[in-house]
């Protein structure tokens, strides 16, 4: 099994994160690495964090050219490379159905200023991957996220929450659980959109017209929809396999919170594997060799469990 592993965004911490992961997780487990990073910039991390995977014999150097370091800035040179190093390694998964894809973080304004019209991994890998039913999903051993609408400006929110999306997003996941986290019966939680739920249509329509009946399609599976506020003070999160917020930061602001750093992103719906850290560039802190690799190495882990279970599943 063959985990591939991108270098991100080339100014951030991306090249640090997955060059320690990678060595860290050598020791671990008994997995293949392939690393897509440009020539230059694997030279100058090993140098930086004295770790020469060159060295290993169960890694291999995926080299995209060299690009201009900067770090600590976003630009356009290192959102071109982010993108080829996406590019390659999306293809390098594409042909292997023993492999899963680990995208260290991009920027989103480096994407921007190099003219790739995406939000970010999850939509892009979607167009190349041709699915139009996908969902982020968040991850950790305590419990899962999923969010039904993802890089929206949260005014856009209330018009995208339809019958249709919810109907998607929740076979997705059901499906996703079932296959790749090997969750026969599973349960789901859904958060409503207003203050307390909607309060019976008083603070708001969404939960009565949309949510509710959208539930009631998957019922014995999907329950609510939770007022979130009380969803997560009591604890409920801890009752469901997975919990479904309906825009970003409802669902990551307590997942991020709860799970201190070692969450990982994860696309569901694709039909390749691809796992990520849930934390972004850390400019602030790149080229320094202080990052903290631990949502990294919890990446790694992740895609390798869910490899196994797809070939269970899929006799692979």
């Amino acid at each position: 099994m063959t985990g591939v592993v991108t270098c991100g965004d080339i100014n951030g911490i991306g090249p640090e994160i997955a060059v320690k992961a990678i060595d860290r997780m050598l020791g671990a487990k008994d997995l293949n690495y392939v690393l897509v990073i440009p020539g230059n910039v694997f030279s100058e991390i090993s140098q930086k964090t004295g770790i020469d995977l060159s060295k290993e014999t169960r890694v291999k150097i995926h080299d995209i050219g060299d690009f201009k370091i900067e770090p600590g800035d976003p630009t356009g040179e290192s959102g071109i490379a982010a993108f080829k190093a996406l590019e390659a390694a999306f293809g390098l998964v594409e042909k292997n159905d023993r492999s899963f894809l680990v995208t260290a973080p991009i920027s989103k304004y480096a994407f921007k200023l190099a003219g790739v019209n995406f939000p970010g991994h999850t939509e892009l890998l979607a167009k190349w991957a041709g699915a139009d039913e996908f969902v982020m999903m968040f991850l950790s051993e305590q419990f899962k996220c999923a969010l039904a609408t993802i890089h929206v400006p949260l005014h856009e929110v209330s018009g995208l929450v339809t019958k249709d999306l919810l109907r998607t997003c929740l076979k997705t996941v059901t499906n996703s659980l079932k296959i790749d986290f090997s969750l026969h019966q599973p349960r789901i939680a859904l958060l409503g959109l207003n203050p307390h739920a909607g309060e019976n249509g008083v603070i708001g329509d969404e939960e009565i017209n949309v949510i509710k009946p959208a539930i009631d399609e998957f019922k014995g599976t999907v329950e609510g929809p939770f007022p979130p506020d009380a969803f997560f003070a009591r604890k409920q999160h801890l009752t469901f396999d997975i919990f479904v917020a309906l825009y970003h930061d409802q669902g990551l602001i307590p997942f991020k919170l709860l799970t201190a750093g070692s969450g990982v992103n994860y696309t569901a719906g694709l039909n390749i594997i691809r796992t990520s850290p849930d934390h972004g560039t850390a400019y602030d802190i790149a080229w320094q060799n202080r990052a903290d690799f631990t949502s990294m190495i919890e990446a790694i882990d992740w895609g390798h469990r869910v490899c196994s279970n797809r070939r269970l599943i899929y006799g692979r």
